[in-house]
């Protein structure tokens, strides 16, 4: 990890890629952790379907027969010791404060997407806004492999370096405004002056980390 090269590219793209960021065991863990906390809810319904079901399995079963343990159990995903100690660990820590120039940094709650078929939602392009402060960075890292089918990270590189730019809906919650958001941003770089800024997706295998910076405009795509 050459973090001469990640302050480099994200000065001038916006955006670091560090491929397998997350070692196995650290993914297995989180996974481990998320199976045991789901069971919870599961063992209130029927301990035999613990057993029974995958992950997978028991996250749709709740979504359909009990949403408010679904929820429940999405909640509370950011409390996990195994996702703590990443969004905590010293090698995040250290890339962003040598990102930030700063000698200490506030770090945020981690948080884990569940994208899934049956509830594609995903997040128009947007930039990092309503935050404790305008300089920060964030870390995306998928717990899964990554294609353009199944859902994943998508920028425009360098929009970092026109700070904030204010468009129609910027300043509401991208799953209330909608994916109609997508369709104003697109326009907005329609424009000759911002035509060059192209959208770009992002492949990345499980444990990938992208570091992007809060102007970059950023979104999902639906998992398909």
């Amino acid at each position: 990890m050459d973090i001469k090269n990640i302050c480099k590219n994200f000065e001038k793209d916006g955006f670091a890629v560090i491929p397998k960021f997350l070692t196995k065991s650290e993914i297995k863990k989180i996974f481990s952790q998320l199976n045991e906390l789901i069971n919870v809810s599961i063992n209130s319904i029927d301990p035999n379907l613990k057993k029974k079901l995958t992950l997978d399995e028991k996250y749709l079963f709740l979504k359909k027969k009990k949403p408010k343990l679904k929820s429940h159990f999405y909640d509370t995903i950011t409390f996990l010791d195994g996702v703590n100690e990443i969004s905590k660990s010293k090698k995040i820590i250290n890339i962003a404060k040598k990102l930030l120039k700063e000698k200490a940094v506030f770090v945020g709650h981690p948080q884990i997407r569940i994208d899934h078929v049956k509830d594609p939602y995903w997040l128009p392009q947007h930039q990092e806004l309503g935050q404790m402060s305008t300089k920060l960075v964030l870390f995306y890292i998928p717990l899964v492999n990554l294609n353009n089918n199944s859902g994943g990270l998508f920028v425009r590189p360098k929009t970092h370096k026109l700070a904030f730019v204010p468009y129609e809906g910027h300043d509401n919650e991208g799953k209330a405004y909608g994916p109609g958001r997508q369709k104003i941003v697109d326009k907005l770089f329609s424009k000759p002056s911002l035509s060059k800024y192209k959208s770009h997706y992002i492949k990345l295998n499980a444990g990938d980390a992208v570091i992007f910076h809060n102007y970059l405009f950023h979104g999902t795509l639906p998992n398909l």
